[in-house]
């Protein structure tokens, strides 16, 4: 899940050429305390693995997948959803599992 700020959304709509009505009813979804985030996991902007607005992409995203977070162990869950489609989280996973020594029986 991604978080927006209001200038992000702005700017990201105006690359799209989009007014903010039409860009937050397409992409943001908004919370009871007013925070935004994308409504869609994957992005919307993701195709191929590759972020198609990558020059105005969202701080939240350019910092992605937040591994120098302090309490990194508390976002398992959200880094593992993203195991096939972050090659940065792949590869970090293929060699911790090499590190371990992890294998796979059925």
């Amino acid at each position: 899940m991604v978080n927006i700020d209001e200038q992000e959304a702005d700017n990201l709509a105006a690359h799209l050429g989009q007014t903010r009505a039409e860009f937050d009813q397409t992409y943001i979804e908004k919370g009871e305390s007013g925070r935004m985030v994308i409504n869609a996991i994957p992005c919307h902007f993701l195709k191929d693995n590759a972020c198609t607005v990558y020059e105005h992409r969202f701080a939240g995203c350019k910092e992605f997948p937040a591994f120098h977070v302090p309490d990194f162990n508390k976002r398992l869950f959200t880094t593992y959803m993203h195991y096939d489609r972050c090659p940065i989280i792949y590869n970090v996973m293929e060699n911790l599992k090499s590190e371990v020594g992890f294998t796979y029986t059925p």
